[in-house]
This record gives C-alpha cells, sequence and structure tokens, in this order.
C-alpha cells in the first residue's frame, strides 16, 4: 500500500541524509532540499513535532548525530515553545502591544502596506520574497525574517497587518508560530532584547551574494519610493 504524502516525505527525508547539513542550508531562500519542509503537514495537523522527533532519534542512532540533527530538534522545540505561549497569552497574541505595556512606535501608511504586499519597496531582498509568496503560498524562515523587519522597521507599519497578511497567503500558515514570531521581531512579544532589526543589504550579500534569487524572483524590476509625492514635495 502507498504511503501517505507526509509519510512519504518524513521517509525521504531522513533516508536523504538531509538532516546531517541541516544547520549549513537552512538559511536557503529558494528550492525544496534546504529545509525540511514539514511545516506545511505540521500545521494542518497531519504530523506531530513528536513523530517528527521520533524518527529523528531513530536517525541519530542508526546514521550520524551532529549539530545540524540537534539544530531541526531545537526548531521543533522553538514551534512548540509558541504553541504553548499562544495558550498562556490568549488574546495578547493579536494586540498591537502584545505582551509589553508599551505600544510601538509604528502606524499604517495604505501605500507602504500594498508596496510590501506586492513586492514594490525599494528592497530588491524583500520584493523577490514578497512575489516568491503570492506565486507559492511559501517563503522560507530566512525570508520570513527579513521581510518582518522591513515592515516594521523601514516601512515603520504596524505589525498586526504583516502577520495577518501572512496568515492569508501561507500554505503552512500556523496560528501560534505566525503571530508568536511576529511579535518576537516587532519587540512586543518574547525577545528580551527587544526590536530584531537586519540589515536588508548585509543580510542580500550573506544569502544571496550572486543575486540569483532576487533576478530569478524580479525582486530587482519596478523598485519604487516609499511614498508618493505631489507636486510640492508633500507625501501623498
Amino acid at each position: 500500500m502507498a504511503l501517505r504524502p507526509v509519510k512519504q516525505h518524513l521517509q525521504n527525508y531522513f533516508n536523504s541524509k538531509s538532516a546531517s547539513s541541516y544547520k549549513e542550508t537552512r538559511n536557503g531562500l529558494d528550492g525544496l532540499s534546504y529545509s525540511t519542509k514539514f511545516s506545511p503537514w505540521l500545521s494542518n495537523g497531519s504530523i506531530s513535532a513528536r513523530q517528527i522527533i521520533s524518527e529523528l532519534q531513530k536517525y541519530e542512532t542508526e546514521v550520524e548525530a551532529n549539530e545540524s540533527t540537534y539544530w531541526i530538534y531545537f526548531e521543533l522545540l522553538w514551534r512548540e515553545y509558541f504553541q504553548w505561549y499562544a495558550h498562556s497569552h490568549r488574546a495578547k497574541l493579536f494586540k498591537f502591544n502584545g505582551i509589553k505595556n508599551t505600544n510601538p512606535t509604528t502606524s499604517f501608511y495604505p501605500e507602504r502596506f500594498q508596496k510590501w504586499c506586492r513586492g514594490n519597496t525599494p528592497y530588491p531582498i524583500v520584493n523577490a520574497c514578497m512575489k516568491q509568496l503570492n506565486a507559492t503560498g511559501y517563503m522560507s524562515n530566512r525570508g520570513r525574517q527579513l521581510v518582518a523587519s522591513c515592515f516594521v522597521h523601514e516601512l515603520n507599519l504596524d505589525w498586526r497587518y504583516g502577520a495577518a497578511y501572512m496568515e492569508q497567503q501561507l500554505i503552512d500558515y500556523d496560528v501560534a508560530s505566525n503571530w508568536g514570531n511576529w511579535q518576537y521581531l516587532a519587540g512586543v512579544g518574547a525577545d528580551p532584547r527587544g526590536h530584531r532589526r537586519f540589515d536588508l543589504e548585509k543580510q542580500t550579500q550573506i544569502y544571496d551574494p550572486e543575486r540569483l534569487f532576487i533576478k530569478r524572483w524580479g525582486g530587482d524590476q519596478n523598485l519604487e519610493p516609499l511614498d508618493s509625492r505631489d507636486t510640492v514635495d508633500w507625501p501623498i
């Protein structure tokens, strides 16, 4: 009898030995093999973190245990943490100030939000990620951090609108992980360091030095300024 797709993927992943190099590849931006790709099935309940960890431990016993296999376990723990975070904080998961006592110094600018959604910002790496999301329903973990950092820190937008757009678009959308991670990056969640701001040019140099990902998804096309201006240079 044929295996269900999720079981087949679980088997194929650990048969491929990709787990042994996960930490080195996990920050990839495009393709199928750089990460585990378990998230769509985790999000709809077809598989549990416990089942994946069981296969991971079997792999570590029979094949190899290293920093990469530990990192898969660590990422699953991080996901589990957000499930309990959501259970604990309930409605605060969706509040502007999150679990903090002060509001962020951000607002809502419709034009900036629209450009971010469409991938027409001044930031090519962000544009490429957003166009990838809109076309496929998926974005890498690294990409999600970059577009969220841009949303909050470069565009100064209310983080909740970004989280809501991800909720609408992602094929692996998970309430706790999505909203918890957005709070974390916006400085209103579990991160004791506060705001997590990424230098987008530096991140591009590290993760897309040849700009192949940007070129593939047209991230350097239709670059637009953040705000339109009228004839006397006032923002519209």
